[in-house]
């Protein structure tokens, strides 16, 4: 009996890779009742699996985001106390799969596989900041990245850590003009800055939207895709 070896290329392990974890959240979006359609929208494959289904706390996130997609209300009626904050802040608890389905499911796509330095991470939220004119909430620090982010809110005092008031009065000022989405927005990168739902940034401004509002008017703005890759590639601060 002769034994044939095969070799692969790099490019023809990472296609394979890449097939792999799409049967593998595909799967998982179908646990769900949903599937992508062929414009990579997610769409109701199974509704009564989608009424009843079993999902589990860490994929709720990517089931709630792509049920919003599809009917604000009905995402409403099946996870009727989810905040945007909870969506955001079960990213720690997520698995590659979880997060690759997010990302899908508001129309975008991560690798794979972390990267350990978070510098994807870091890439797109600085492209963030830029596309929708969040410098005066979030800039440069000029201290040492922490996981390879050097992005910090203003309001702080970096050398003592003590709250500057005048600069938090300032941000807390410029997030009240902003439209809803751009402040769903900010208030994502600080949920995620935080770890924590309030902090003096946010306590008694809007941030409390219900999980299918949210998700409905970003994707009305054309912040959805933003916002799913940029939780997604989210690793730690």
């Amino acid at each position: 009996m002769t034994l044939a070896i095969i070799s692969l290329e790099p490019s023809d392990i990472w296609i394979r890779t890449m097939t792999d974890c799409y049967s593998d959240y595909a799967t998982l979006l179908h646990s769900f009742g949903t599937r992508l359609a062929p414009g990579g929208f997610a769409v109701f494959s199974d509704f009564a699996k989608a009424e009843n289904a079993y999902v589990h706390h860490t994929a709720v996130p990517a089931a709630l985001t792509a049920y919003a997609t599809i009917s604000p209300n009905f995402a409403k009626g099946r996870f009727p106390e989810t905040t945007l904050a909870d969506l955001v802040l079960k990213r720690c608890h997520m698995d590659r799969r979880e997060a690759m389905a997010l990302a899908a499911v508001c129309g975008e796509h991560i690798p794979p596989e972390p990267d350990p330095n978070a510098r994807d991470f870091a890439a797109h939220l600085l492209a963030v900041i830029d596309r929708y004119g969040l410098q005066p909430f979030y800039g440069r620090s000029g201290f040492p990245a922490c996981f390879d982010i050097d992005v910090r809110p203003p309001g702080v005092h970096w050398e003592t850590h003590e709250i500057d008031e005048s600069a938090l009065k300032t941000w807390r000022k410029s997030y009240k003009e902003l439209d809803l989405s751009e402040q769903m927005m900010v208030a994502t990168i600080m949920f995620l800055y935080r770890d924590q739902r309030d902090g003096p940034w946010l306590r008694r401004l809007p941030h409390r939207w219900h999980a299918a509002d949210a998700i409905s008017a970003m994707k009305g703005s054309g912040m959805l895709g933003d916002w799913g890759k940029l939780v997604a590639l989210f690793q730690g601060w």
